[in-house]
């Protein structure tokens, strides 16, 4: 059996001409990218768009990829990045993750498993809309955080930002979750 051969190698045959290699690389991270971009916009176009997009700009600027970090992180920097500046500019707008009938719209390569989910799906649907409406970068942190399950030091990486404004937006982040979830708390019980 073959060892995967590691990202970095990938990356310097790329750039020393052999570019189907890059398919390997879209193929081990592809999940990751849409996960990150649906995650962000709840919206399934958008997000295959995003990937499209984020390895796009990644094997244009494969030259500029540092292999002290993964090209994990380096592509979740780039979806990320990619996705806030597309907010900016009000390209995308944010959905609900659920559909007219009240069902969760399932996103490749989710973890999400309603066998396993069912007693905690109104609960679910509420908190993924209120993550939906907070404002991009503390979507972005929480995304990251509670959905990516990155450590503290990952998503200061991914997010190019002092570990302090990660943890300060962290903060920010989940008590503006709270807030909202609070002025729903009479329609839905959140606690057991």
């Amino acid at each position: 059996m073959n060892e995967p051969r590691a990202d970095e190698v990938i990356v310097q045959e790329v750039l020393q001409g052999n570019r189907n290699e890059f398919r390997t690389l879209v193929d081990r991270y592809h999940g990751l990218v849409y996960r990150v971009a649906y995650g962000m916009c709840g919206r399934v176009e958008t997000a295959k768009d995003a990937v499209q997009e984020v390895f796009y700009r990644a094997f244009k600027r494969l030259d500029q990829f540092d292999a002290k970090q993964s090209f994990g992180a380096w592509v979740r920097r780039i979806t990320v990045n990619y996705m806030l500046d597309q907010f900016k500019k009000k390209r995308i707008r944010t959905e609900s993750m659920y559909n007219e009938e009240g069902e969760m719209i399932d996103a490749p390569d989710s973890t999400f498993d309603p066998r396993n989910e069912l007693t905690e799906s109104e609960r679910e649907e509420v908190i993924l809309n209120a993550v939906q409406q907070l404002p991009d970068k503390y979507r972005a942190i929480l995304i990251l955080r509670h959905f990516e399950d990155l450590s503290y030091e990952e998503i200061a990486q991914s997010l190019e930002l002092p570990l302090g404004t990660v943890t300060t937006q962290l903060h920010r982040a989940r008590n503006m979750l709270a807030e909202r979830l609070n002025l729903l708390q009479g329609d839905y019980a959140f606690g057991e």
